[in-house]
């Protein structure tokens, strides 16, 4: 009866959450730099709260205030002040440790920091997602690329999960999820480049074989490092999930862990590809 309770919670989740956000990546602009801030804001402080049982006292407010910064320096501005602003994060944050309490002031600074840094990954979607004209095409295509990049997460993900737990028999890195196989991974690696070719075929006839390749490699391949980088944060304090914000998915973080290392990959991958001529 739990399980099925349980299920029913995922599927109501599933059934709001992901049409809002595929909606919010087809429409884009403000609305879409909205959900990028709940995501943001959600999944940062549930790492600051991973890290907090670890006996650390990161600065919540002032990293999660940062993060929302650099989402708003890439809609408005392309990233132009960046550095600047994880240099003033950096800066407020050694004058805040003078007046805190709490041991560990190096670990605290260095948690903040980085979490902000890390988590701020996400932001690369939004110069995705605003990429100038994306290929010549109208802007809407821009959003059809984002959705493409999500879907095909989420496949490489579902196939990896089901082929490893029918299949799969060998470990693909024990020390961080027992449960994750290589069988599992292939399969993700697999389907990522033919779900990428598929938007191709009737959305995008503008990519190439290389293209294709690239991206379902890097989704294939670094997608699933990706999620296991967060799993390792959980290992390391003992949690099943990063939260419960989610009923039935965990928290923010479990949600938007394989997108996180793929996204700035992804831009700069873009960025060379079409104007480094």
């Amino acid at each position: 009866m739990k399980k099925f309770k349980q299920l029913g919670r995922r599927i109501l989740v599933s059934v709001f959450g992901i049409p809002l956000l595929l909606y919010s990546m087809f429409y884009g602009k403000v609305f879409f730099l909205v959900i990028t801030n709940i995501v943001l804001a959600g999944a940062l402080f549930e790492l600051y709260r991973l890290a907090e049982k670890k006996g650390n006292h990161p600065l919540k407010t002032v990293g999660i205030l940062f993060a929302l910064l650099i989402s708003w320096d890439f809609y408005l501005y392309n990233a132009r002040w960046f550095q600047w602003i994880l240099f003033l994060e950096l800066f407020l944050a050694l004058i805040i440790g003078l007046f805190q309490k709490e041991k560990n002031h190096l670990a605290n600074i260095s948690v903040t920091i980085g979490g902000t840094l890390y988590i701020s990954f996400f932001s690369f979607f939004i110069l995705i997602r605003q990429f100038p004209n994306y290929i010549d095409q109208p802007y809407r295509m821009g959003g059809i690329f984002l959705i493409m990049v999500f879907v095909t997460i989420w496949i490489c993900d579902t196939a990896a999960y089901f082929i490893g737990s029918s299949i799969g028999k060998h470990p693909l890195f024990l020390r961080v999820s027992p449960k994750k196989t290589w069988e599992g991974a292939v399969a993700g690696f697999v389907v990522s480049p033919l779900t990428v070719w598929v938007f191709k075929r009737y959305y995008l006839p503008e990519l190439g074989v290389g293209d294709i390749l690239f991206i379902g490699c890097l989704i294939g391949v670094v997608g699933q490092m990706s999620d296991l980088v967060e799993s390792l944060f959980k290992r390391d304090v003992e949690v099943k999930d990063s939260s419960t914000l989610l009923p039935g998915h965990g928290g923010m973080l479990d949600r938007f862990d394989s997108p996180l290392m793929v996204a700035p990959i992804l831009y700069f991958y873009l960025f060379v590809r079409y104007f480094s001529n």
